[in-house]
């Protein structure tokens, strides 16, 4: 007998779980930004649910918690909505801003190797920095728009 039905949005998280494991997204992010022993979640599943939440609802960052809870954030992601509240999310990005570089740098040096992307032409300048990041961590140094060379 069938007590109660829950129906969430489904979209395009599984395809964006499987994409960010492959990448290996949270254990990168993690092994630059070490969890809290006491935390629930550590910064790197925070990150992983963030960029699935800027791939299927791209809107202001905002009440994440509630997209969660109408998404199937938990069953996809094995996270609760509960635990993405304003400051945990606040707590991962804080954690990250000093390592933009290196993310990027780790996250695109696994696409490269998992799917097998010929880079033989191509020169990913990794020292772009966005300047309200920038700011936001304290980081000196150009603030240009990313550059990707073809040939």
């Amino acid at each position: 007998m069938i007590e109660s039905v829950v129906t969430k949005r489904l979209g395009a998280l599984p395809v964006a779980a499987e994409f960010l494991r492959r990448l290996d997204v949270a254990g990168i992010v993690d092994a630059l930004c070490p969890p809290v022993p006491r935390a629930e979640l550590t910064h790197g599943q925070v990150i992983e649910v963030l960029v699935a939440n800027r791939l299927t609802a791209p809107a202001p960052l905002f009440r994440v918690g509630d997209w969660a809870r109408s998404w199937a954030v938990e069953e996809v992601f094995g996270v609760e909505a509960d635990l993405l509240g304003d400051d945990r999310l606040a707590r991962a990005l804080d954690a990250i801003a000093p390592h933009l570089d290196r993310l990027a740098g780790s996250v695109g040096a696994a696409a490269i190797a998992g799917f097998g992307i010929d880079v033989a032409r191509i020169h990913w300048d990794m020292t772009v920095r966005h300047e309200a990041l920038s700011d936001r961590a304290g980081m000196e140094g150009p603030r240009r728009s990313a550059v990707a060379a073809v040939g």
